[in-house]
């Protein structure tokens, strides 16, 4: 709409007017803070983080770190291992369990609200979950263990966010491993890997995974990556011995390509984010230590040099855009976190264990043996907490 010169000087005292007078009226009609306004927080000097664990006294725990307030999300429980974040960064699945029963349950990252989408009697029971790549569906598989430790009874489902769940059909198979980008899952029996249709259950492929041990698919679901374990006979020892090696091949099995055998003792491999890369570390023979290495597609590279080497490299843990690894250095001191940054090895602490993860491109979360903290890539602290039992996630809170 269109005003006249005149009309547009009118608006301007007006709404001059307006404001010195609603600052007036503001003050002798009501103070500052009342019950019609909306409050501030009472504490905002910490950072705009939230943490999910469970602390030393038992009970699942959200802690604002922000307001530096805490509140129990379930009480008595303990966390169990299985967990993992939707493709569209929204909802974490997570399990947990009581005194006498087992629960997958999923928590809106956004709203902090838990939906429980599976409980099965018993504390045993093991969870495995395969979100759908570019859907919030979520594959789940469960079941207890056996006396030699197989995989007893059980199932397979499909979950969403709003807690219907679906049974997949499945008889025998028990553990899911990746949804695939065709649509189809991934998932295993004791012996066997299978290639399955979600609506259906029906086969599409089968592989014999015997001699096969931690198997982890690439996000992109095009690979996966494993170590494969016979016994070779050792003449000179006169018995049979365990021979490790690492490889890796097609999503149901085919055209494995060996990159490391037994005597690198390939461990710990984890996928970047989105690529068909892979880190993990290796036994470097002239040194004696072990070393991170990566893997593009064409050839392994150390993250550092051999000859720069003079302490473990252990973990590694791929940042959310897959262009840095933190890891954890391993010496005659105690453990200490580490980020490879401009071709310089920058230090982050003392660490127990592995580092956890990324909060960011600039963050990593380091547990501690005291405290679980937030660090910035020059080593500086953002963040500490206590440390918890579990920390089963980390996450910015969103914005308002």
């Amino acid at each position: 709409m269109h005003c006249p010169p005149s009309s547009l000087r009118g608006l301007v005292v007006f709404a001059l007017i307006g404001i010195l007078g609603l600052g007036v009226g503001c003050s002798s009609s009501q103070p500052p803070g009342s019950a019609t306004e909306p409050s501030a927080p009472t504490s905002s000097s910490g950072p705009a983080l939230f943490l999910l664990y469970t602390p030393p006294n038992g009970g699942l725990t959200l802690h604002d770190a922000r307001a530096d307030e805490a509140r129990t999300l379930i009480a008595g429980a303990t966390a169990k291992p299985a967990r993992a974040v939707s493709p569209s960064g929204r909802h974490l699945a997570f399990s947990y369990a009581t005194a006498d029963s087992s629960y997958l349950a999923l928590l809106d990252l956004t709203t902090q609200q838990t939906q429980r989408v599976h409980a099965m009697a018993g504390t045993a029971v093991t969870y495995s979950l395969a979100w759908h790549p570019d859907q919030d569906r979520l594959a789940v598989g469960h079941y207890r263990p056996t006396d030699d430790g197989g995989r007893g009874p059980g199932g397979l489902q499909i979950a969403t966010p709003d807690g219907a769940t679906r049974d997949v059909g499945c008889s025998s198979v028990r553990e899911v491993l990746h949804w695939l980008p065709d649509g189809s899952l991934a998932a295993r029996t004791d012996e066997t890997l299978y290639v399955v249709d979600t609506g259906d259950c029906a086969t599409q492929a089968s592989l014999d995974i015997r001699r096969m041990h931690h198997l982890r698919y690439a996000p992109t679901g095009q690979q996966m990556a494993y170590i494969y374990r016979e016994l070779d006979y050792d003449r000179d020892r006169g018995e049979y011995v365990p021979d490790s090696s690492f490889v890796l091949s097609g999503p149901d099995g085919t055209n494995p390509e060996t990159l490391f055998g037994d005597t690198r003792r390939a461990r710990h491999h984890r996928w970047a984010p989105e690529t068909n890369e892979v880190a993990l570390d290796v036994r470097v023979e002239a040194s004696g230590h072990r070393q991170v290495v990566v893997y593009d597609g064409s050839r392994p590279t150390f993250l550092i040099s051999p000859d720069q080497t003079t302490a473990d490299q252990v973990y590694p843990r791929w940042s959310p855009s897959g262009n840095r690894i933190a890891f954890t250095l391993r010496g005659d001191a105690a453990p200490q976190a580490a980020v490879r940054v401009q071709g310089q090895t920058r230090r982050l602490g003392r660490v127990d264990g592995a580092v956890w993860g990324w909060l960011d491109d600039r963050s990593v979360v380091v547990p501690g043996p005291d405290s679980v903290r937030v660090q910035s890539l020059n080593g500086a602290t953002r963040y500490t907490h206590s440390a918890p039992e579990t920390l089963l996630h980390v996450w910015r809170r969103p914005a308002s």
